[in-house]
């Protein structure tokens, strides 16, 4: 579907973009069949694609795949394609908000599946949650995204961009950025450039640690002060009832040098942290 018939579907139906679902349609197909290329569908494949919209993702992957479920969330649009997708076999949606459907509901397939979603950036963080929190049967996931939030993701320890999302994303997966999307492959166009970002679901965490939810609450305390040394904002308020004597303890044993900020820590640095805060608590 091009943007001609994408307006023309639009002027029959009386329909226009809301901004405050953060609906810009991917017009392109250029891109859409790039993105395609990039995504490991097979016959057996069953397939979410968050945010379906007017389809013009959607029965290019259908035709690659065993089965793709179509969550959309504005009911608008799930009316004008209810009748268009039930004339294919192998497309089911469903209308909701992907952050408050059980994903193993939406599928009856014994594999793991794959999520794709071209999404808003309002919904980015709690998606990318939600997933890794249902990862169990989740194989991997491809977010077309915006740009800047993607290079956070992938931020590697010692760049400006590192930070708690970061250490989470890598914690769970692997993350590649693979090709930027330009503003004009969407309409309505966006003020930020976009990509495609793949995570793939790892079988065992990236880093041993004993306490996850300790050493994630560690790193978003010292992320909250990321220009500062690390011992202040953790030393700050008596955090964990630990204070700044010992956490000068803690740090040198782990062989962290007390100048260090957030940004200058490996997750296996956070983790060997953690660790060692478990021991002294």
């Amino acid at each position: 579907m091009d943007l001609v018939q994408l307006k023309q579907l639009w002027k029959e139906n009386g329909f226009s973009p809301n901004k405050k679902l953060g609906q810009n349609f991917l017009i392109d197909k250029n891109v859409r069949d790039k993105i395609i290329k990039h995504l490991p569908l097979e016959k057996e494949t069953t397939l979410i694609e968050v945010g379906a919209g007017f389809g013009v993702m959607s029965f290019s992957l259908a035709a690659l795949c065993g089965r793709l479920v179509a969550v959309e969330k504005d009911d608008r649009v799930s009316r004008i394609m209810k009748p268009i997708f039930a004339a294919e076999k192998n497309i089911k949606l469903v209308q909701g908000d992907i952050l408050d459907i059980d994903l193993a509901k939406l599928t009856d397939n014994t594999q793991k599946i794959i999520v794709y979603g071209n999404i808003p950036y309002y919904i980015t963080t709690p998606l990318i949650a939600k997933i890794i929190d249902q990862r169990q049967i989740v194989d991997k996931f491809y977010l077309v995204l915006q740009e800047e939030v993607a290079n956070r993701i992938i931020a590697p320890p010692g760049s400006k961009t590192y930070g708690a999302l970061s250490c989470f994303v890598q914690f769970y997966t692997t993350p590649a950025k693979f090709f930027r999307i330009k503003k004009n492959s969407f309409y309505p166009k966006p003020k930020v450039e976009s990509c495609l970002l793949e995570l793939k679901i790892l079988k065992d965490p990236s880093v041993k640690v004993q306490n996850k939810e300790l050493m994630f609450k560690i790193i978003r305390t010292a992320f909250s002060q990321r220009r500062k040394k690390i011992i202040n904002p953790l030393s700050a308020r008596d955090f964990l009832g630990i204070d700044k004597h010992i956490w000068e303890g803690i740090l040198e044993k782990c062989h962290i040098p007390p100048q260090a900020r957030a940004e200058n820590l490996s997750l296996k640095d956070y983790a060997k942290l953690s660790d060692s805060v478990e021991k002294s608590v």
